[in-house]
């Protein structure tokens, strides 16, 4: 009984390391992507997976409060609700089990950080306070602050939609960051409690639609992504299309994520200009 034990525990030990070799492995092939940003990724046939497997370094979730429960989604579901799945299975243990298996690291060598956009569909607070709950058993991963003083990891989360402005500034844990809208410019908050500013594209170029972008929109975009910088923040624009010609422009005005749903147009992209 003492040998067969032996062996079993063995062979459990043999494919544990092999299995952290072939993890480590392919995280090595993969070339992280400062600046792509998938998103809605939860679209995806393998949300999270997928946008890692690219080499995306950010990745946007909606989510929904639901009796208690954070779920990924867009709008509140009827029959389909046993089809949502929770935000803790989808993204933040998937993401924990990789950074721990790849040595506190998402990607090898990767100096920069990964953000986890999170999109609040409803009930600010009470989501505010229940993904306060899910992210404290995670917090090593993550960049935050406590007391004032801040802890380096390898994540950032990012609340947007319905942000919870008030109960974020008054915790003296904070394991999220805002995310910013034009408006927020004026008001100049510190980048470690907003460290993006985001807005539709449309609205920042002043046109209907892209068929209309000229050298005046593109200097408006260039003004948007210049003041942000001057915070120190980052930029971010989204609904934009997914159009390779405005990916280059994006690049030279130095923008700091570009939005796609097409992860290896995007991908094959970026490798290119790298």
């Amino acid at each position: 009984m003492l040998n067969i034990t032996f062996l079993y525990s063995k062979i459990i030990l043999s494919l544990s390391i092999l299995w952290i070799a072939a993890a480590v492995s392919l995280n090595a092939q993969i070339t992280p992507l400062p600046q792509a940003h998938s998103h809605n990724d939860y679209f995806r046939n393998k949300p999270l997976k997928d946008a890692l497997r690219h080499g995306f370094t950010s990745v946007e979730a909606d989510v929904l409060y639901i009796y208690g429960k954070l779920v990924v989604g867009h709008d509140m579901p009827n029959r389909s609700f046993p089809r949502l799945k929770p935000l803790n299975r989808q993204y933040l243990k998937p993401l924990w089990r990789r950074w721990k298996r790849c040595g506190k690291e998402i990607y090898k060598d990767y100096e920069g950080v990964f953000y986890l956009w999170i999109d609040i569909k409803s009930y600010p607070n009470q989501t505010y306070r229940e993904l306060r709950d899910l992210l404290f058993p995670f917090r090593e991963m993550l960049n935050y602050y406590e007391k004032g003083k801040f802890h380096e990891g390898k994540v950032t989360v990012i609340l947007s939609g319905d942000r919870p402005f008030e109960a974020l500034q008054q915790d003296s844990l904070q394991l999220m960051t805002l995310d910013g809208r034009l408006s927020d410019l004026e008001k100049n908050y510190p980048s470690y409690l907003m460290p993006f500013i985001s807005e539709n594209a449309g609205k920042v170029a002043q046109v209907e639609d892209y068929s209309q972008v000229d050298s005046a929109a593109l200097l408006r975009i260039s003004s948007f992504i210049r003041r942000i910088h001057d915070q120190g923040k980052k930029a971010r624009l989204w609904a934009t299309p997914e159009d390779e010609n405005l990916w280059i422009k994006l690049l030279e005005m130095e923008i700091d994520l570009i939005n796609t749903d097409k992860l290896s147009k995007l991908q094959k992209f970026l490798l290119k200009k790298k």
